[in-house]
């Protein structure tokens, strides 16, 4: 099962290599294959025969890391021109840090969710393991990713169909696992189900904030990550012509 892994971090370390050389529709392309690489990995873990207890730290771990890619890849594809794939790769980027994410997406969960293990880091540079509050982070960062790339782009609704429910339960099969690529394609957060883009990209950003202030609140170090979103926040409502909403 380790060999699509293997093949979706060769494609990761490639990419980066491409942009080295500032080629913006070449490093766009070679972030494209390297997302489908590793989603098709995730899709793997989630639809395959192995037991679901057996995989969840892996599938946990594989998650946050297509984040990780996601949120490197949709600068690459904006700078590429390929707009029609920029909210695609913010919403596969979107469901990966969410079904990774500890606390769920929930601020009053944090707190409890910083206790819990670290998990095996999948970055073809990286070393280490990936602890709780860098996914929890990492899921605010794309939440308030996404809504820039809808409230830039609306809708923004990523590829053609009736928007996903992001949630952990996958058909079986192989075939699923190609099916399971392109419901990523098209994530929606369960708290956003049935929003229009204004209305979820501020609920997206207001998230954000809501989880770097509860990570701020544990670890005070985090405070200039929570001020950073705070700004972010102002700036994307502005752009809407909403009111911030408070941030508890």
């Amino acid at each position: 099962m380790r060999a699509p892994l293997q093949t979706a971090l060769a494609a990761w370390r490639q990419a980066r290599g491409v942009a080295e050389g500032a080629n913006p529709r070449r490093t766009g392309l070679a972030y494209h294959r390297a997302v489908n690489h590793l989603q098709f990995y995730v899709s793997l873990l989630r639809v395959g025969p192995r037991p679901k207890g057996e995989v969840r730290d892996e599938l946990r771990a594989a998650c946050h890391a297509l984040s990780v890619l996601g949120r490197e890849s949709v600068p690459t594809v904006v700078a590429a021109g390929a707009t029609h794939y920029v909210a695609i790769h913010a919403r596969i980027a979107l469901a990966a840090a969410h079904l990774a994410d500890p606390a769920h997406g929930e601020a009053s969960r944090v707190a409890s969710a910083l206790a819990g293990p670290a998990l095996e880091r999948f970055d073809p540079d990286g070393v280490g393991g990936v602890p709780p509050r860098e996914r929890i982070a990492g899921a605010a960062d794309v939440r308030m990713l996404l809504a820039g790339v809808v409230a830039g782009r609306p809708p923004g609704r990523g590829a053609a169909g009736e928007p996903w429910l992001v949630t952990d339960d996958a058909s079986a099969g192989f075939r699923a696992a190609y099916r399971d690529r392109r419901l990523f394609r098209r994530a929606v957060l369960p708290s956003c189900a049935g929003l229009d883009p204004a209305a979820e990209a501020l609920r997206l950003g207001t998230e954000s904030v809501g989880l770097h202030t509860a990570l701020a609140r544990e670890i005070p170090a985090h405070a200039a990550e929570r001020e950073r979103a705070r700004g972010e926040l102002r700036l994307l409502a502005r752009r809407l012509g909403r009111t911030v909403p408070p941030v508890g």
